[in-house]
């Protein structure tokens, strides 16, 4: 297998730290989208969203996402809203293997209560609906996701179960 790897899945489904410890076990490299564009902008993801909008970030998102096209046996952790823009799923599943981290909207609620990253999308929602956020977004990207070639259910605990699925 040499061709990249694409994660998709909604923010807390743990595309960075399951994509790094996949990368690592099958001797690929990583990278993280997100990270990618805020090197290339300057500023952060959720700056990007407040300064220059989210219309902006998408159309970066896509030309960083082609670029991807030049790495080989790679791991790519894609922003959770990447597949659902443009052709972006298209393209994924044209230029890489695609695999979705689906995760229910509880198990999400649960990581995203425990997590100290920002999640633009979340961002100056209450806690009491963040719940319902979480299942409005998810029943939105489904459609996007599920076109995946691979689709692995959360949680699982250990990077061998991850591998053999994606081997």
């Amino acid at each position: 297998m040499q061709q990249n790897i694409y994660i998709v899945g909604m923010p807390g489904s743990g595309k960075s730290t399951w994509g790094k410890r996949l990368a690592k076990a099958i001797q690929y490299s990583f990278v993280d989208l997100d990270k990618l564009i805020e090197k290339n902008e300057g500023i952060s993801v959720a700056e990007i969203f407040s300064i220059k909008g989210e219309e902006y970030f998408r159309e970066i998102e896509q030309k960083t996402l082609h670029e991807t096209i030049h790495l080989s046996k790679t791991v790519i952790a894609c922003g959770g809203g990447t597949p659902c823009f443009f052709d972006n799923m298209q393209w994924i599943n044209m230029h890489g293997k695609s695999i979705y981290f689906k995760a229910n909207a509880a198990l999400l609620f649960d990581r995203m209560n425990a997590s100290k990253t920002p999640r633009p999308l979340f961002l100056g929602i209450k806690s009491d609906d963040l719940l319902s956020h979480i299942e409005k977004i998810l029943h939105e990207r489904g459609l996007y996701y599920l076109q995946s070639n691979i689709t692995i259910e959360l949680p699982f605990n250990s990077v061998q179960s991850l591998v053999s699925k994606v081997i």
